[in-house]
């Protein structure tokens, strides 16, 4: 395998033999006859990941996404085709997955860095770094089967993040965290990227795959649909979801609850508008205690046929929220003269972290407003662009030629 992969799947699959009674299992041992229908949930899977890069798996439920997570994990080897991966792993799968209920939280530390190759040296090294990551105070000491799912996945995030993988794979499990350390594992996951670590990341969070994966495979029915850059392959993901007319599976439940910052309004001046006019979007914001450095805002603007007409944030252009209220923070998003053509259109607003991953609160499909033209003379389409006309001269040897 070439030294620059971290990754290679060559023609991968995992079938499992399925029986119609359990009967069925123990005639075919002794009739030496097949009495099985074969399932693959994984089929023909190829695709080389290179270290330090990163890769995001797309798909609706069933298609196949945590069996290939934990084909990379090493816990299912492959009925068919190759996986090799190369580097120190580190997997947070199924959640709960590798803590024994009726120890502590210590001791289920302990045992999952062993778990890891780590020796006892390196265990007490460690044991404070994943201790303090987790911020789980007293109940560390109590058995975690007395724990909320919440406080599961930050003992396994973090056991799995402090020993510097090489290779870091995380499913959907981290979503059952509380906005703080779903924001801080992000945090983490960024920076053992930046280490030069390789990121397979499964979500149904697709904002999150498109802002922290480089490349993307979407897994429909354990077969590839599509592999590519990221934002392509979640764009393609989620005009197929559109078209079936499910609900676009961007963010999670309780976003900007609690003591999150959170969206307080997003306001138009008006609801319609002429092409050309000037256009304005206010926003306000509570940020919690947050730094404002760390609140920032994205807009998106949106046809009714589902086209994404235009998005930018506060990251890109490098622009911060300015404070108000004790609490408040706000920011005015403005364009001089609006391009839309003619349509009904609606905002998109998203209340983000720095890093540009991280969302605290979102309002999907809001403030609908109406575009119309003064006249055909504006053209046809989606936008007015600038434009002019030029003469083009005729040349004697142009005409020759």
């Amino acid at each position: 395998m070439n030294p620059g992969l971290a990754i290679r799947l060559v023609q991968a699959g995992i079938a499992y033999r399925r029986y119609a009674h359990p009967r069925d299992a123990l005639l075919e041992w002794l009739l030496r006859r097949p009495r099985h229908a074969c399932f693959h949930a994984l089929q023909d899977i190829s695709l080389d990941v290179a270290a330090g890069d990163s890769l995001g798996i797309v798909g609706d439920n069933g298609a196949g996404k945590s069996t290939f997570l934990k084909m990379l994990a090493g816990n299912l080897p492959p009925t068919s085709g190759s996986c090799v991966v190369q580097g120190r792993r580190s997997a947070l799968l199924e959640l709960g997955s590798g803590l024994h209920p009726d120890f502590s939280g210590v001791d289920n530390a302990r045992m999952g860095l062993a778990l890891r190759g780590l020796t006892h040296a390196d265990i007490e090294r460690k044991l404070p770094e994943v201790l303090a990551f987790a911020e789980l105070g007293e109940f560390v000491h109590q058995p975690v089967k007395t724990w909320s799912s919440g406080m599961v996945v930050r003992l396994v995030f973090a056991i799995a993040a402090v020993i510097e993988p090489q290779v870091l794979i995380v499913d959907e499990a981290l979503s059952v965290g509380d906005q703080y350390f779903q924001k801080k594992s992000l945090d983490r996951m960024r920076a053992i990227l930046e280490g030069g670590a390789t990121l397979v990341f499964c979500s149904h969070n697709l904002y999150q795959v498109r802002e922290m994966c480089r490349q993307a495979i979407w897994l429909e029915h354990g077969r590839v649909r599509m592999q590519g850059p990221a934002q392509a392959v979640v764009d393609a993901y989620q005009d197929d979801v559109r078209g079936r007319t499910l609900p676009s599976p961007l963010v999670g439940e309780g976003l900007g609850m609690g003591g999150n910052p959170r969206l307080l309004s997003v306001t138009l001046e008006r609801n319609t508008y002429q092409t050309l006019d000037p256009f304005t979007i206010t926003i306000h914001a509570s940020h919690a205690q947050h730094p404002l450095h760390d609140i920032h805002v994205g807009i998106v603007i949106r046809r009714n046929d589902d086209i994404q007409c235009y998005g930018i944030s506060t990251v890109h252009d490098g622009v911060t929220m300015q404070p108000l209220a004790e609490g408040v923070a706000a920011t005015r998003f403005v364009i001089d003269s609006l391009p839309l053509l003619s349509g009904e259109y609606c905002l998109e607003v998203w209340l983000i972290d720095a890093s540009g991953v991280h969302v605290y609160d979102s309002r999907e499909r809001c403030c609908h407003f109406r575009v119309q033209q003064a006249s055909q003379a504006q053209g046809i389409g989606m936008a007015w662009l600038p434009h002019r006309w030029e003469t083009v001269g005729v040349e004697t040897n142009a005409l020759a030629a």
